[in-house]
């Protein structure tokens, strides 16, 4: 099937089957397509903030691909995924494959690394040993597949190897488990920045490679989840079997072990001493989104914690780092307190997964009276917000995963949400 360009940077099925198949439902949710543009919809179009965020293939990049748009030609690991979410919506499905595709280009190619994945490509080096790309690969190809209706392609080889692309991602994960799981059979971080919250200071970087993390620990359990999924469409039920087995076994472990009743959270470990590091980050709630907590855990944590103006609740969103902590900087703490549209929006689904449809709608409609303001007074939108003024706490026109703002108020409204996979 050929796909066609389009000015606004992304490409598209051809017109009339686009159409025919946004009406019979297999592209937009049907209420999505029956709806009046929302003022963010309108100021995405007014800004042309989708304009370029699909890359023609350049240099050792050799599938098209996704990145946040502007002057940026790198491939980002979670900002490719959650852009993917988001662009979903529009149909967007091979550059996610693309993307993807990418990635795995540098699995298995080298004796030494089997299994490594970078956390960035750019056309002409990768970045960065020894981080890694976060565990969301297997969950970009479920998503990517779902768009495009085509799980086939994962069984296409990739690279030099002669591997395929679901093999590799099999080894990608294969390689989170030997070279960074602990003896109590928990998942370590390298570093802060390797995590994507650069800055958390519940994650250590000096030394590197001793902070068991609690989001580290949901993103991999999504990424079974997502692999027995494609096990599953794949024709390969003992695989899919044996991931799910993984994803159960993680969820358990996650459950007992990194949750602390005497602070009613979830908490990173260290390895060293095999204590909690009690900071109160957003990142402990991210169990919520993934819906590992059980409903105990989950009630406890957002009436006590996420839901507490004291902690994280504020007038523009959830503050990323409890305003009670010591390092609390709203102003430019980048992830040590300013708002992000991430944490607001993975929040907003772990409300709804536990029964707080209220506080999720809340949320979300902060969430977008926080952009459509910056839009308003700038014409473009930051990385990160001061959660009690609203004023843009880090660098402008930044677009990655705040596209997914666009659908927020709608799956608040209506319960969906595109991130979910089969037994999440």
């Amino acid at each position: 099937m050929r796909l066609e360009g389009n000015r606004a940077g992304y490409f598209r099925l051809p017109r009339r089957l686009g159409m025919l198949l946004a009406l019979a439902g297999l592209i937009f949710p049907a209420s999505a397509a029956a709806q009046q543009p929302s003022e963010i919809s309108q100021l995405f179009k007014q800004y042309s903030v989708k304009q370029d965020v699909v890359k023609p293939p350049k240099g050792i990049l050799k599938h098209e691909y996704l990145v946040p748009s502007g002057p940026y030609w790198q491939l980002f690991d979670w900002d490719m995924y959650f852009m993917s979410v988001a662009l979903s919506y529009d149909g967007v499905g091979k550059p996610v494959a693309g993307s993807v595709e990418d990635f795995l280009e540098f699995v298995d190619e080298y004796a030494n690394w089997k299994g490594y994945a970078p956390r960035e490509i750019a056309p002409d080096a990768l970045w960065a040993l020894p981080e890694q790309c976060k565990p969301f690969l297997a969950q970009a190809a479920v998503r990517a597949s779902l768009t495009l209706h085509d799980f086939s392609w994962l069984n296409e080889p990739n690279g030099d190897s002669q591997g395929t692309n679901y093999g590799k991602l099999q080894d990608t994960v294969a390689f989170w488990e030997n070279t960074r799981r602990a003896p109590d059979g928990l998942f370590v971080w390298y570093n802060g920045v390797e995590s994507g919250v650069d800055n958390n200071p519940a994650v250590s970087d000096k030394p590197a490679e001793v902070t068991e993390g609690v989001d580290l620990q949901c993103y991999i359990y999504r990424e079974y989840l997502a692999l027995a999924i494609i096990a599953d469409k794949l024709g390969k039920p003992d695989d899919a079997l044996k991931y799910r087995r993984k994803a159960e076994d993680l969820k358990h472990l996650v459950e007992d072990r990194m949750w602390s009743d005497v602070d009613g959270m979830f908490l990173n470990i260290d390895l060293r001493t095999d204590q909690f590091v009690r900071v109160k980050t957003w990142t402990n709630f991210v169990p919520l989104w993934v819906k590992i907590a059980t409903p105990a855990q989950a009630a406890r944590t957002i009436q006590e914690h996420l839901l507490n103006p004291q902690e994280f609740w504020a007038p523009n969103g959830l503050r990323t780092l409890a305003i009670s902590e010591p390092l609390y900087n709203p102003a430019s703490g980048y992830w040590r307190g300013p708002v992000w549209i991430i944490s607001n929006y993975l929040m907003m689904h772990g409300l709804m997964n536990y029964g707080f449809q209220s506080q999720a709608r809340e949320l979300a409609q902060k969430t977008v009276a926080l952009l459509a303001k910056d839009f308003h007074a700038s014409g473009g939108m930051n990385e990160c917000y001061n959660p009690e003024t609203g004023a843009p706490a880090a660098g402008g026109k930044f677009l990655s995963w705040n596209l997914l703002a666009e659908h927020m108020v709608e799956e608040a409204e209506q319960g969906t949400d595109p991130t979910r996979l089969e037994g999440n």
